[in-house]
């Protein structure tokens, strides 16, 4: 492949260009996630490095909050009426809690509950400050103080009003033993307030049995005094009373205040360390996530760097793959330019060769014609051996043109095969009969082994089998001076089909094995010395074509020779066993040319008048009308009568060539049986296929026989087996003829029959041609399809049932559907022709 037609992505700059290119995509990405990574790693670490502040604050919240309750106890025991020194304490604790707080700004929930602990706080002081109001009442009770005062007064002005109130008194002693547990049941009674606050311990010595000495004093009193006194006792009984009742309503109160004061004080603490810890063990879950979070960016970026380097080295293993590839392809490229050159020199020298050998091939017919021209018209009587000489000078000319023309065809794939019945027989026996006479002249000897039987009849191309064959005998003649030639023919039937095997051998000089080898090279002919002069007789095509006409029938041929000893050529083919024909004619192979008589009439247009003095010789031999004219405008000017049947036009004419004549004749033509043919030289394949779509019915292939000419125009084709453009169908009666068991008198009823339905069918497909109708026209082609496969042209089927598929396909009319429907008409015209012919 040229380099500057390669895309830029497949040469090997633009994969080295895309590599590196790749390359940096992939640094690039590593790059972008590495500092993606880097930046969330940092972000993850300065995440688990904030809850170690929160934690500091958290645990010295926690030691303020435990000791906050002692050091504000004693703060107030030490100040009881001072609330500045706790208060101080409190709101230090409270600035901690906020700062606590900031900390976690973005965390809604604990913030909620860090800003619930300052309630709790404010709660405790205020619980704390009326705790302390209480016992200071309760240790500063002045009231008290004075009752007690009042009371001792009273006391002591009762004693003084007893003593002056004794009148007389009397002493008498008893002495009584009693044990101590029935003095202490005599001596237990309530205590009173005094008794309790002034009373001493009992000592132990009072728990032994003792003497006691009861004195009587009998004394009377003043009655009245006594009166007075029991007042002034009931009184200071009462007082003592109300003192304990009120002191003991003040300690009730302390001592519940103190309660609630321990209770919410314990609330609050636990609350808060509940808190707290709730906060902490918040905390300590956000160091775990961020250090998950931070531990999966870290492998998170390790997996992405991974997948980057693993893609781009695949990447680059791959283009580095074609790279290398693209290198090796180069190397093998400028391997096989060099040995393209070598082989192209190679063939360069073979065409030179030919060129040289096909100028001498030439040159010598040429020479004898010229030669034996030249002494005709000097002789009044032409020997007819001059004539012959000339003739066969002449065949030899057309038969190397020929085989150039075949090797053109094959080069281009258009090397076509007919298919016609023939005897095996007798088709070899026509090709000894040519060879014989150029083996004598050699002194050579043909020995023929045909073990196949005289009745056996095949389908294939009888021509293309003979030039086959003419071409590995005349080879063997060619190269054998002493000896032999022997042709060998053997088969064996396998269902319809026969397989034949064809051996040629000859005891000439033979090959060597390289020479085996180039053989079958176009151009190409052994180089032993001893056959330079040999070789000028030929083309160095021959072989070529033999073993390109033997493969494309799906057959093989194979080659054994040794130097001295000759050579042996070996063909396998393959060819369908058929009936023979009741008749030649009913295939259309031969016709009686002298004993049909031609009714009509023949204009032949040609500049060059040997060819208009040569139809018109053969045309007066026959007694055939015609009308020659030397120029297009000349026949452009002439009327065109009914009688003419067929108008031969030149390609290349002065002024106008034979395209455009055929164009304006037509437009003249009232007829449509009036056949326009081509005379040309242009025989390649797509020279003859562009002048059949220029409008001609047909074409007389340049230099013509007499033979091809007439039948022409009696068959309305080229009667010859070596025409392979064959214009007018091909047909095959044989499966009618097994149809009717033989009976000719049936095949003419169905034949005729044929023709008058065509012709109905005609008429109708050119009113529906006219009027566009696609499926009107599509149900008729179908029609005309099966009919023409009926009758054996099944090529003519195959292009009507092509055709019915295009209409059937087609939803709008073409323009093209008009042409290639009327080319089909008068095909259809022309078969009827042949048949109508065959019936007569």
């Amino acid at each position: 492949m040229n380099q500057q037609t390669k895309s830029f992505s497949q040469s090997v700059r633009g994969k080295i260009i895309i590599a590196a290119f790749f390359a940096c995509i992939a640094l690039g990405l590593a790059w972008a996630t590495s500092k993606y990574a880097f930046n969330k790693m940092l972000g993850s670490f300065e995440d688990v490095a904030k809850p170690g502040e929160r934690l500091r604050l958290v645990n010295e919240l926690t030691f303020k909050i435990i000791s906050l309750d002692q050091l504000q106890k004693a703060q107030a025991l030490n100040n009881p009426g001072d609330y500045s020194i706790f208060l101080e304490e409190t709101k230090q604790l409270s600035l901690g809690i906020d700062s606590l707080s900031k900390l976690y700004a973005n965390d809604s929930l604990q913030l909620s509950r860090i800003k619930s602990m300052n309630a709790l706080l404010k709660e405790r002081d205020r619980l704390f400050i009326n705790y302390l109001k209480v016992r200071e009442g309760l240790l500063n009770n002045n009231s008290f103080s004075n009752q007690v005062a009042e009371l001792n007064a009273l006391v002591d002005e009762s004693s003084k009003d007893l003593d002056s109130l004794v009148l007389r008194s009397e002493k008498r002693t008893l002495i009584t033993t009693i044990k101590n547990n029935d003095e202490n049941k005599l001596s237990e009674g309530p205590k009173t307030f005094f008794g309790k606050l002034f009373s001493k311990k009992k000592d132990d010595k009072n728990n032994q049995s003792f003497n006691i000495m009861n004195e009587e004093l009998n004394v009377k009193v003043d009655t009245v005094a006594l009166s007075r006194q029991d007042s002034i006792i009931q009184n200071v009984e009462r007082t003592i009373r109300q003192l304990e009742e009120v002191q003991r309503k003040k300690s009730e109160v302390f001592i519940n205040r103190e309660a609630i004061l321990a209770s919410t004080s314990d609330l609050l603490i636990n609350k808060m360390l509940t808190v707290l810890r709730e906060v902490e063990s918040e905390a300590v879950k956000q160091i775990e996530i961020n250090n998950k979070e931070a531990r999966e960016v870290v492998n998170d970026s390790i997996k992405q760097i991974s997948i980057i380097i693993i893609v781009f080295f695949l990447v680059t293993v791959i283009l580095l793959y074609f790279i290398l590839s693209d290198i090796a392809k180069s190397n093998q490229y400028r391997k096989d330019l060099e040995l393209a050159k070598e082989e192209a020199e190679y063939h360069s020298l073979a065409k030179q060769r030919f060129l040289s050998n096909m100028s001498h091939e030439i040159r010598t017919p040429l020479q004898a014609i010229i030669g034996y021209s030249e002494l005709i018209r000097k002789q009044e009587n032409p020997r007819k051996k001059d004539i012959e000489a000339i003739y066969h000078s002449s065949e030899h000319l057309m038969q190397i043109v020929n085989e150039v023309l075949d090797y053109n065809r094959i080069v281009s794939g258009k090397l076509t095969f007919s298919h016609e019945v023939f005897n095996m027989q007798k088709l070899l026996t026509e090709v000894l009969s040519v060879m014989h006479l150029q083996a004598e002249k050699k002194e050579l000897k043909i020995v023929q082994d045909f073990d196949i039987d005289d009745d056996l009849w095949v389908e294939g191309d009888a021509f293309r089998l003979k030039q086959i064959l003419y071409n590995l005998l005349s080879n063997a003649i060619k190269f054998t001076h002493v000896g032999m030639v022997s042709i060998a023919v053997s088969y064996k039937k396998q269902a319809d089909d026969v397989h034949f095997m064809f051996v040629i051998e000859d005891t000439g000089i033979g090959m060597t094995k390289d020479e085996v080898r180039l053989i079958f090279n176009e151009f190409e002919q052994a180089n032993n010395p001893e056959n330079k002069e040999m070789n000028r007789a030929g083309a160095g095509l021959g072989l070529s074509i033999v073993k390109a006409l033997v493969e494309s029938q799906e057959g093989r041929i194979h080659v054994k020779s040794s130097p001295a000893k000759g050579s042996s050529f070996t063909v396998y083919l393959k060819f369908r066993q058929v009936h023979q024909p009741q008749e030649e004619g009913l295939l259309g192979v031969k016709n009686n040319l002298l004993s049909t008589a031609f009714k009509g009439k023949v204009w032949i247009v040609d500049d060059d008048q040997f060819i208009l003095d040569l139809c018109a010789l053969i045309f007066d031999n026959y007694q055939i009308a015609y009308e020659c004219f030397s120029s297009p405008e000349e026949a452009l000017k002439t009327e065109l009568t009914n009688d003419v049947k067929f108008i031969f036009l030149d390609m290349r004419m002065p002024g106008m060539n034979g395209i455009t004549l055929c164009k304006k004749l037509k437009e003249k033509i009232q007829h449509p049986d009036v056949l326009i043919y081509a005379l040309t030289a242009q025989v390649l394949p797509e020279e003859t296929v562009q002048v059949l779509n220029s409008g001609f019915d047909g074409l007389l292939m340049k230099p013509f026989k007499e033979e091809q000419l007439l039948s022409m125009l009696i068959n309305g084709s080229v009667n010859t087996v070596e025409e392979e453009n064959q214009t007018h169908p091909e047909f095959d009666l044989t499966a009618l003829e097994k149809m009717t068991f033989g009976d000719w008198q049936q095949t003419l009823n169905i034949l005729n029959r044929f023709i008058e339905d065509s012709h109905q069918d005609i008429k109708i497909l050119e009113g529906n041609i006219k009027k566009q109708k696609l499926e009107e026209v599509s149900l008729v082609v179908h029609r005309i399809a099966g009919r023409v496969a009926q009758v054996g042209a099944k090529p003519l089927a195959a292009l009507f049932r092509e055709q019915e598929l295009l209409l059937q396909d087609a939803k709008l009319w073409n323009e093209s559907f008009d042409e290639t429907l009327i080319g089909l008409i008068k095909k259809l015209n022309l078969l009827m022709n042949q048949i109508a012919r065959l019936k007569a």
